[in-house]
Formats: structure tokens, sequence, C-alpha cells
């Protein structure tokens, strides 16, 4: 395995890489780091060059001082390595993260695997997720770490519908390190730059061969999210993972990694 700082955009990108063969670039979930993809890693390093990094301002990457896009990020690290072409997985934000990378860079994206995806310009939040909302404000601002940590472990771990203890408890604890870990973190000075159009509106231009994979127990958005992507984008395949809420790599790795595998091959 091959580590490292790449040195992009007024800013320093922690990056991991193993494996031969095709590039294979994973993006994260906010507010987390590339160690969520702790069980994909190796396994899919038998088969791929993986890639996986922590963005600016999570894990060991350093925050931008300076306004950003992270899908410059991205390009930027790829052109780093000297990749020119990459399967991309990106789950929630990362998601709608690797949907605009692939919209402003066809030609670097081989296929596409959207996981528990966002999608910017979506208006439709259940009940459920607006009673998270209004709970996370609620949250005090100085020593409300640990009930704003509980707090996500149950909204974003076990889900609207399921109790934190239905779940393996090593689960919840990874989870919980990566909240901690990453919500204790300075900000940086620099404004996130978004793409001009939301990508809701420019979805159906994403040409590449595409997977879906949704989960079932999560805020019903989500679900609906990946229904309406499916519509859109006419390579798409969904998949559903029965019984999973949103990190759905992490609640049921073996599952998610033969769904994966078998799309990829």
């Amino acid at each position: 395995m091959k580590t490292g700082f790449a040195e992009i955009n007024g800013t320093s990108l922690y990056y991991e890489t193993k494996g031969e063969g095709q590039p294979l670039l994973m993006v994260h979930g906010y507010p987390l780091d590339s160690s969520m993809w702790d069980a994909q890693f190796e396994e899919f390093a038998k088969h791929f060059q993986v890639i996986r990094f922590d963005s600016a301002g999570s894990g060991q990457s350093r925050a931008h001082d300076n306004d950003f896009s992270l899908v410059d990020d991205i390009k930027g690290l790829l052109e780093y390595l000297g990749v020119q072409k990459v399967h991309l997985i990106g789950l929630s934000v990362g998601g709608n993260l690797s949907m605009d990378f692939t919209l402003a860079n066809p030609e670097m994206v081989d296929k596409l695997i959207l996981v528990s995806t966002g999608l910017l310009g979506w208006s439709e939040f259940s009940l459920e997720r607006q009673e998270y909302q209004a709970k996370l404000k609620e949250c005090p601002q100085s020593d409300g770490l640990t009930e704003v940590v509980n707090l996500m472990c149950k909204a974003w771990a076990a889900g609207p519908f399921r109790s934190v203890d239905e779940l393996s408890q090593d689960f919840i604890e990874k989870y919980s390190i990566m909240l901690r870990t990453n919500l204790t973190k300075e900000n940086g000075k620099g404004k996130m730059i978004l793409p001009e159009t939301k990508t809701i509106d420019v979805a159906e231009n994403i040409k590449v061969p595409t997977l879906i994979v949704s989960p079932d127990v999560d805020f019903p958005e989500f679900s609906a999210i990946s229904q309406f992507l499916h519509e859109k984008i006419r390579a798409s395949k969904m998949a559903v993972i029965p019984g999973t809420a949103h990190m759905i790599n992490m609640e049921k790795p073996s599952e998610f990694n033969r769904l994966v595998l078998s799309f990829l091959k």
C-alpha cells in the first residue's frame, strides 16, 4: 500500500492506494473520512487499483483557507497520481460529488456507483428528517459533542425507524469515532464553490454505466432520490440492500462488496 499527501489547490490531501488494474476512486460522506471504506479497501484492491482519500478538512487532510471546489480537488488528485480514467464510487454527499465530477469530466469516468446518494437541488424532505434536523439544532453549542454524536448515530447508522441497539456495536463504535474525529477538526477559512447548475437539473446528462445502491430503512427521501436518478440516468441499474440505513457499505459489507464487484467486472 502506498500512502502520501498530495499538495493540491492550496491544501494537502491525504490518500492511500493499493492494488493493480483499473483505478477505482472512493469518495466518502460527511462528516466522515476515508476510513469508512475499510471493509472495501482491501477486498477491492484484489481486483483494482483502489484509491481512497480524505477530502479537504476531513481525516488527515488540511482544510482550505481559500475558496475551493471539491470537484477540482478530485481532478487534481487524479492528475497528481497520473490517473486518466477511473471507476468512481461515492456515498451520500460523496455520491453527489461523484455525479458532479462525472458531469464535469465525463471522459475521466468509466463506471459510476452511487450509494445512499444525496442530490443537490432535492427539496422534498421527510418528516423524520425534519425532526432530526430540529433536534440537531437544539444540541448545546459547547460540551454537546456526545449528544451530537449519539443523535447522528441514531439518524445515519440506525436510521429513523430502528434503534442503535439493534446494530453491531463494532459498527457503531467505528462510526462514532469517525464522527468525533471529524466534527472536532478546525474549519478552514475558504468557502466551498458549488456547481453553477444544480445536480438535479442535469442528472440526465450522466451517460456512463451507473449503479445506484439504495437503503431501505434510511430517511425516506434517499429511496426517492435513488428512484429519481434511476429514471433520469438511462444507463443505470438500481439495487436495494435490505435491512440497511445510510451507511450501507459499513452495515452490510459482504453484500455490498459482492454487488459492487459484480457490477464492475
